[in-house]
């Protein structure tokens, strides 16, 4: 067996052993209790490399280090809790490991560079398997980590930081509202592309989201900015592609959508002010009527207005009485059942998605994947933005990959 203890020194240390032995692969696999450290991972995912990150999502794993590589291409990550204390690397070259490296350092400065960690290079094809296996055993017993988990992760780090003595009673209040029966990904059905499609959705919308907020929330100080920004893509679809400008890309989008955020709020005011309308009907129907409060009550009337004031729902309750439809199709024990499930339940959103689409026991007729991602939208505006068609199609106008 071909071993290297590698401890960091002046003359070498384990980021610089991690470079060298990344050269030749496509793949990387990295399980660590804490994260803080994202150069490396952005320098590979800008090698068109993929990386597959399994963290602890608690402190001292840093918030706005996972925030910073959250939304990049290439990237997984999932999380196990306060019990998981692994640290290692796996290299992959057309699926099959090459090298590994096990041992005490974390992916953080001092873990790299600067900490006197203990860390053995493993290259015999044995121990590569074991060593495989044992990070799939992990990945399997982990959680997807949402943008929701990492929203309510910030406020347990940044108290960390502010009263390190208080984290571990907040740790486990994290775990208790994010983990308690939701299902590890061992025992997820094969989640369907349309399904598991939202999360790519999200994250690019939550970039868009943290360039114009500023100016969402100056413009429409009362509105939740997912709401602001569904109307913008309508704008975009309707009223700025016609004018054949440049699309954004990723060195000026920065700037770029900023800018063309405010033409868009400046044309709402001027017309209609859609957005605010949209706010209300967000407030008024969908929040109130499948509300935890209410939705175990919803009538088969309150299910019919639901249903025609979605968007993908308004058509064809126009063309087809599609609203009819839906309230003879599904019996209203079927409907709240569904329907508190895919808003209440603490699976992950893509099973949630999925399981209304395809699952029987969940199954509502005349409502598709675009209904259903629309539904979570409205109904928690401030957490969940509303995906359609007509997101799709914005989003691509903009220059995005979707």
């Amino acid at each position: 067996m071909n071993e290297l203890i590698l401890t960091n020194n002046d003359k070498r240390n384990l980021r610089d052993l991690l470079i060298e032995l990344s050269v030749d692969s496509d793949m990387i696999c990295i399980a660590t209790a804490f994260f803080s450290e994202t150069d490396l991972i952005n320098d590979w995912l800008n090698e068109n490399k993929s990386v597959d990150l399994l963290v602890s999502l608690r402190p001292p794993t840093n918030y706005y280090s996972l925030k910073k590589i959250f939304s990049k291409v290439g990237l997984s990550i999932q999380f196990l809790g306060e019990d998981f204390h692994s640290k290692f690397y796996i290299f992959y070259k057309n699926d099959k490991p090459y090298v590994s490296i096990i041992g005490s350092s974390n992916h953080t400065n001092g873990g790299l560079i600067n900490n006197i960690e203990t860390n053995v290079i493993i290259r015999e094809t044995e121990y590569l398997e074991k060593i495989d296996n044992e990070f799939k055993t992990l990945i399997d017993q982990s959680y997807l980590m949402q943008p929701t988990d990492l929203d309510d992760y910030k406020t347990v780090f940044d108290n960390f930081q502010k009263r390190a003595e208080q984290s571990d009673s907040e740790q486990r209040n994290l775990q208790n509202k994010i983990l308690t029966k939701r299902t590890v990904k061992k025992k997820k059905v094969r989640i369907s592309k349309e399904a598991t499609d939202y999360y790519t959705f999200w994250r690019i919308v939550d970039e868009i989201k943290d360039l114009v907020q500023p100016i969402s929330e100056k413009e429409y100080p009362k509105i939740p900015v997912y709401i602001t920004i569904d109307h913008f893509w309508h704008w975009i679809k309707t009223v700025w592609i016609k004018e054949n400008r440049p699309k954004p890309n990723s060195k000026n989008r920065h700037t770029a959508i900023p800018r063309l955020f405010q033409e868009y709020c400046d044309w709402d005011k001027q017309g209609d002010n859609y957005t605010t309308e949209m706010a209300k009907t967000s407030k008024n129907i969908f929040s109130k009527l499948l509300s935890s409060s209410h939705i175990d009550v919803l009538s088969k009337e309150e299910a019919k207005t639901v249903f025609s004031n979605m968007h993908s729902g308004a058509m064809r309750t126009r063309r087809f009485g599609a609203d009819d439809s839906f309230i003879k199709e599904n019996s209203i024990k079927s409907i709240r059942k569904s329907l508190k499930y895919l808003l209440y339940s603490n699976d992950e959103l893509d099973l949630r998605i999925h399981n209304l689409c395809k699952n029987p026991d969940y199954k509502l007729s005349q409502i598709n994947f675009s209904g259903t991602q629309e539904i979570i939208g409205w109904v928690n505006p401030k957490k969940h933005p509303i995906r359609n068609d007509k997101a799709n199609k914005a989003l691509k106008l903009l220059g995005y990959e979707i």
